[in-house]
């Protein structure tokens, strides 16, 4: 194994490790730091070679990062398959996917949680946990402001 072949393979190891703290599936995330470190787009096949998985596998994980927006398909002229390449905003684009998956569960979990405590106070010991709801609520809310904080930053950035 020549020097540059294990850097590159450090580094995608190492990169890997902060792509999956976005609650990216490892594999996915590999696949992600290769197409990010390849300067030029990759068919499933040339993708499926580097990771060593199968072309199915291969297109599951494409599949799962293009849904996320990390990932895009190009066109190349005279190129007859699919090509994929990842976005070299880094930070925009996984800031835009996390904040986006947090504030879609905060707002189903305070939607969820309100309509728990309704059925909660229909009952006659209801009010029992109701400075429990109250609580639960103030950590989502308390989150949901931070992250708006953050996303205003973010935007900023642009």
């Amino acid at each position: 194994m020549t020097l540059e072949k294990t850097i590159t393979d450090e580094l995608i190891h190492e990169f890997s490790k902060t792509i999956e703290m976005f609650d990216i599936s490892p594999t996915d995330a590999r696949l992600f730091t290769i197409l990010y470190l390849n300067h030029q787009p990759m068919t499933l096949d040339e993708m499926s070679q580097v990771t060593e998985k199968s072309k199915t596998s291969v297109n599951t994980g494409i599949r799962n990062l293009f849904d996320l927006n990390l990932v895009k398909q190009v066109w190349k002229k005279g190129v007859r398959k699919n090509l994929y390449t990842a976005d070299d905003d880094l930070y925009q684009r996984f800031m835009q996917g996390y904040l986006g998956r947090w504030m879609g569960h905060i707002n189903l979990q305070k939607q969820t949680i309100n309509q728990i405590r309704e059925k909660a106070n229909q009952r006659s010991q209801g009010d029992l946990i109701e400075d429990r709801i109250k609580k639960m609520i103030k950590f989502h809310s308390l989150i949901e402001e931070t992250f708006k904080e953050i996303e205003k930053q973010t935007q900023k950035r642009i």
